[in-house]
């Protein structure tokens, strides 16, 4: 199983900034363009959350003690998680009631849409970030308890998507949407909720917990500065 990405540099790499850095940003942009395309009072809006997640997996990872190298190379294979999306009927998004059964089932698809996206296009590419992409793409829905999207289990899931998992479902739990109610969607909130609703049944503990203590650090921050 693949560990963190340490043998090359996003950055310096030449097929990473020839090859997937384009790609990357002309995904994002594509996703941008279908968000513009669904109504007007959407909440959750996919090439927003795609840069929040990919921000919050780099933070992590230098909280974690990772290097500055390994965190870039991970910011970069998050932000096109969500790309198979913009593969979905628009009205697959937007309704107010809660997703269950067979709509759920289709949104969850986005998983393996983007991973034939990105097999489609570098078929002849062999890169550890390739790799790594597809394995976070794939896989950001899986649980350790074998009950995610694919089924797999925990022993079958890297760290990189351990993390990514963990830093997706909690953007996911902060956006407001129709379907929440009045449930409080504050981080201390969001937090409390990933670790006694979901617990070590869904998520890698030691690796929500180091999201958690980078998290709220950034909360007490964020709020101490509005107080003053």
């Amino acid at each position: 199983m693949p560990g963190w990405p340490d043998t090359f540099d996003f950055d310096t790499d030449p097929v990473c900034q020839t090859q997937f850095k384009p790609f990357i940003k002309e995904e994002l942009a594509s996703l941008r363009a279908y968000d513009d395309e669904r109504p007007d009072e959407k909440t959750y809006i996919f090439h927003q959350h795609a840069a929040r997640v990919a921000k919050d997996v780099k933070k992590t990872c230098l909280h974690l003690g990772l290097s500055s190298i390994t965190a870039n190379n991970m910011y970069w294979a998050a932000l096109p998680h969500d790309i198979g999306k913009r593969l979905l009927p628009l009205d697959m998004w937007d309704s107010e009631e809660k997703p269950t059964g067979e709509i759920k089932k289709v949104r969850r698809m986005h998983t393996l849409l983007g991973v034939q996206i990105v097999e489609d296009l570098f078929s002849d590419v062999e890169h550890p970030f390739k790799d790594l992409m597809i394995d976070i793409m794939a896989h950001h829905h899986e649980q350790l308890d074998s009950k995610g999207t694919l089924g797999k289990s925990g022993e079958d899931l890297s760290q990189p998507v351990r993390l990514a998992a963990i830093v997706e479902a909690y953007d996911g739990y902060r956006i407001w949407r129709p379907h929440f109610g009045d449930r409080d969607i504050s981080p201390p909130a969001v937090l409390n909720r990933m670790r006694e609703e979901k617990g070590p049944e869904i998520y890698d503990m030691d690796l929500l917990e180091a999201f958690a203590e980078m998290k709220i650090n950034e909360y007490n921050i964020i709020k101490t500065f509005e107080e003053n």
